[in-house]
């Protein structure tokens, strides 16, 4: 028997190992594949954060997580994200390119808030939610 089809996905928030929604105790199927940053803006939204993608940014720090399709869906569906309709949510999943510890870059998916709700919120500086 065959293994299920895995992806990559980059986490940043409550997702965490450590976090309130640790991926690992509530999701089946997902494996820690090790720590990882990407460019961006880390916003603080009461009790989860939101990451705005940039370039040009300070870094951010998350996981990476090898997930099944099951389980991508269930993460889709807690982060409110309508594949027929990515810009109806307050989130997008997006495909890119986090940078491993030794430099390398990992494709993977993120969850990106909309810009236009991190409106007036504060920055996490660190760019490292659970040590804010």
């Amino acid at each position: 028997m065959s293994e299920p089809a895995r992806e990559r996905i980059f986490l940043y928030g409550t997702l965490r190992r450590g976090g309130s929604r640790d991926v690992l105790k509530f999701y089946e199927g997902a494996f820690f594949a090790g720590g990882a940053r990407l460019r961006g803006t880390l916003y603080d939204l009461g009790e989860y954060p939101g990451l705005i993608l940039d370039d040009r940014a300070d870094f951010v720090i998350g996981e990476l997580f090898d997930v099944t399709a099951g389980a991508l869906a269930d993460l889709d569906e807690w982060e409110g994200i309508d594949l027929e309709n990515p810009d109806g949510g307050e989130y997008r999943r997006r495909r890119i390119e986090a940078e491993l510890a030794d430099g390398s870059p990992q494709p993977c998916w993120v969850y990106e808030i909309r810009p236009e709700v991190c409106a007036g919120r504060p920055v996490i500086g660190s760019g490292d939610w659970l040590s804010r």
